[in-house]
């Protein structure tokens, strides 16, 4: 993510305003990085289907006696477990397979949203055409040819897969120092004066923190500490910057 302005991000990447001025931008996954994770994931798969067959025909099979039953339960719990590594965990795991979490890539709706079932669902069910003719080929020229990366699955779900390791800019948010007439004013005050700018973040973030990750809220939190520890300073002494930052954006849903 970052909040440079859209004009700066490059085309392939996925730029999202929201209604407080403030772009997000996340870069897209390319194919050497998908590729290595979907190699990861396929290795675990296989290490599943391995332990499959063999408690099918070495235990199932062994106790009734009937190789036949033996095989129609591996290819009705390998067929199940096939789709079901694939679908669940971006479903439920915001996004991730475990290949994708160990190259820190994540699966996103188009509008910058998180993924939803349904969107898990369409985007996995098409790795078949994406396949085609063999080894993804279909997939791999659909996404040297789409602008954000996505091959048919992610076009037909309406997704993106974006890389996670790419830091928050927040260049622009400087820390201020604290205004000494506003500190000295009294009166009690709701929360601590802010920067304009960070104060626009803090609305976005407090807006789509439910479906940030928590890695995530860290990232965040950690490249935005010198604006959010001149704002809150014994809050991120004491607790960290995330703590200040979920402290400002609890204050700007209130």
């Amino acid at each position: 993510m970052s909040l440079q302005g859209a004009a700066s991000a490059p085309p392939e990447d996925l730029v999202v305003a929201t209604p407080e001025r403030v772009a997000f931008r996340f870069e897209t996954a390319g194919l050497g990085s998908r590729f290595t994770a979907q190699l990861i994931d396929l290795l675990v798969l296989w290490g599943v289907l391995l332990a499959l067959g063999l408690a099918s025909f070495g235990v199932i099979g062994g106790l009734v006696g009937q190789p036949a039953i033996a095989a129609v339960i591996f290819l009705v719990t390998g067929f199940l477990s096939f789709w079901a590594y694939w679908i669940l965990p971006e479903a439920l795991w915001s996004g991730q397979t475990l290949g994708k979490r160990v190259l820190h890539l994540r699966v996103i709706d188009a509008r910058g949203g998180p993924v939803t079932a349904g969107q898990a669902v369409i985007r996995n069910l098409l790795r078949i055409v994406d396949f085609l003719p063999a080894s993804y080929a279909l997939g791999t020229v659909v996404i040297f040819s789409t602008a954000r990366n996505q091959r048919l699955g992610d076009l037909a779900a309406g997704t993106v897969v974006i890389r996670e390791r790419v830091a928050v800019r927040l260049a622009d948010l400087e820390a201020a120092q604290p205004d000494t007439a506003a500190a000295t004013e009294p009166g009690p005050r709701a929360g601590p004066r802010l920067d304009p700018r960070l104060e626009r973040f803090v609305r976005a973030y407090a807006q789509r923190r439910p479906g940030l990750a928590y890695e995530r809220r860290v990232q965040l939190a950690a490249e935005a500490e010198p604006a959010l520890r001149a704002a809150l300073p014994d809050v991120v002494a004491a607790a960290g910057p995330l703590a200040a930052l979920d402290r400002l954006a609890d204050q700007a849903l209130a």
